[in-house]
């Protein structure tokens, strides 16, 4: 699957995350693709991405959220999408902002290549 703009991606996400609907998660990222929560632990490849996606599927969540910014140039985009994971009641549990790197396809479709979904509020590493 994937989607036919960057600016869709999160829209897709978020109906397929909200449904429960894992398959059509995954089908949202390139074969390859990487996916972090937390910027620690990643996921490499659908595998390893079904993994981790099942477990916040499993908490009963839900996710709202908007693109802050898509940034395209060519087959590559950059998106940033401010969220909150709201608990079974509505009270928002967390909330973060993502980095995201979209690719286009051979078939004219966006798919995750990078989706580090705190990557945009984490305070970042010094050595």
């Amino acid at each position: 699957m994937g989607v036919s703009s960057p600016e869709l991606m999160a829209e897709a996400f978020i109906a397929r995350f909200n449904e429960g609907d894992l398959e059509g998660l995954i089908s949202l990222y390139e074969p390859d693709a990487v996916f972090t929560f937390d910027g620690e632990q990643k996921a490499v490849g659908l595998e390893q991405i079904r993994a981790a996606v099942q477990g916040f599927l499993e908490t009963g969540m839900k996710l709202r959220g908007t693109y802050a910014h898509v940034f395209v140039a060519d087959d590559s985009a950059l998106c940033r999408l401010a969220w909150e994971m709201l608990e079974p009641e509505g009270w928002i549990k967390s909330d973060g902002v993502s980095a995201e790197v979209l690719r286009r396809g051979n078939d004219g479709l966006w798919r995750f290549k990078i989706d580090d979904a705190s990557g945009g509020r984490r305070d970042p590493k010094v050595d």
